[in-house]
């Protein structure tokens, strides 16, 4: 049988995933010095909001950077880098290499780098990459043929520090963020520590709500519709009936 919860539970997921907003577009920043990430920033790939693919023949090299002492991760929240004829994730046609540092020529973190997937709050297939400095380097190389590929990430600062500051949130894994990032606070629906305990309140929500079972999640949208219908009903008629006592009145 179909599993419609888990089928509706995805949607709200990718519904969210699109509904974040963008910082900085990947193709902008080619071969700048570096880009500062403040607390957090969500980068996609391309050069506008009406163009979010990336561009063909690029040797666009990225390097992302944050106060001294703090860390850079990476979560993804599409990925679509073009694989070869060989397979989904290699040999590349178009590549995605991650480097700890300031620059290429640092130490790889990423396993993958080509091939097609989504992360979401739960279930599916993915992998955050974690510098071990204050820099993270990202080098898009793309062949001389589109096929509308397309990536999104979020960019966090974090500490490892025993103690995190008063302004900071711990999550589950060690790592500390800023306290405005989390789902608490700032109404953030996004993994800024990795692990999706920050995010744990509206994921939670969302479980709560779909163990109702769909019957009832329907039941409870079409009840809500119904109600702001009448609600404009009831508004229409008082109107009506207040417009006819005045001109009796008159």
């Amino acid at each position: 049988m179909y599993n419609w919860t888990g089928a509706v539970y995805l949607l709200l997921c990718l519904a969210l995933v699109r509904a974040t907003s963008t910082d900085y577009y990947f193709d902008n920043l080619c071969n700048r010095t570096e880009t500062m990430i403040g607390k957090a920033s969500v980068i996609e790939s391309g050069t506008s909001f009406s163009n979010t693919y990336y561009g063909e023949n690029l040797n666009c090299e990225v390097t992302l950077s944050t106060t001294a002492g703090r860390k850079i991760l990476l979560t993804w929240l599409s990925y679509d880098v073009e694989p070869g004829v060989g397979g989904p994730y290699g040999p590349c046609d178009d590549t995605l290499m991650i480097y700890n540092g300031p620059s290429a020529s640092g130490a790889t973190l990423n396993t993958e780098n080509c091939g097609t997937y989504l992360s979401s709050v739960d279930g599916f297939r993915y992998e955050t990459v974690a510098s071990t400095s204050n820099k993270i380097t990202l080098l898009l190389t793309s062949n001389d043929f589109s096929f509308l590929n397309d990536f999104k990430f979020i960019a966090t600062s974090f500490s490892t520090a025993d103690t995190c500051a008063s302004d900071e949130f711990r999550c589950d894994n060690g790592r500390c963020i800023s306290e405005t990032l989390t789902y608490d606070t700032y109404l953030d629906y996004d993994d800024n520590c990795g692990d999706n305990s920050d995010s744990e309140g509206f994921t939670d929500v969302v479980k709560d709500v779909l163990a109702l079972g769909l019957g009832i999640v329907i039941a409870i949208i079409i009840g809500c519709i119904v109600a702001g219908i009448l609600i404009c009903v009831g508004c229409g008629c008082l109107c009506y009936h207040c417009c006819c006592k005045n001109s009796q009145i008159v």
